[in-house]
C-alpha cells in the first residue's frame, strides 16, 4: 500500500513542478530500473526486427541465420530480466 501512495504523491507533485522527495526513495529507484527493462527489451526486439528486414531485403541467408539465433537468445534475456526485476522487487520489500 505504501508503494502506491508513494507513487500518487510522487506523480502529482511531479505534474504541478512540486519539488517532493519520498521517504521510500527504493519505490522511485524500483519503478524507474523496471521501466528501463521494459524499454531496453523493447528496443533489442525493434532491433532485430529491423536487421530481419535487410535480411529479407538482400538475400542474406546467413543473417537470417544470426537473427534466430538472436531472438532465441532475447527471450533467454526475457526471462533474466523478469527474474532481475522480481529480485530487485524483493530487495525493495525488505
Amino acid at each position: 500500500m505504501d508503494k502506491n501512495i508513494s507513487h500518487l504523491i510522487t506523480e502529482a507533485c511531479r505534474k504541478n513542478n512540486i519539488y517532493y522527495r519520498s521517504c521510500n526513495p527504493n519505490y522511485i529507484t524500483f519503478s524507474s530500473d523496471a521501466q528501463l527493462l521494459v524499454q531496453l527489451y523493447k528496443d533489442m526486439l525493434d532491433i532485430v526486427d529491423k536487421l530481419t528486414g535487410i535480411s529479407d531485403r538482400h538475400e542474406i541467408p546467413e543473417l537470417k541465420k544470426l537473427i534466430s539465433f538472436d531472438i532465441d537468445r532475447i527471450n533467454e534475456i526475457d526471462h533474466d530480466l523478469i527474474r532481475l526485476s522480481r529480485k530487485i522487487r524483493e530487495e525493495e520489500n525488505d
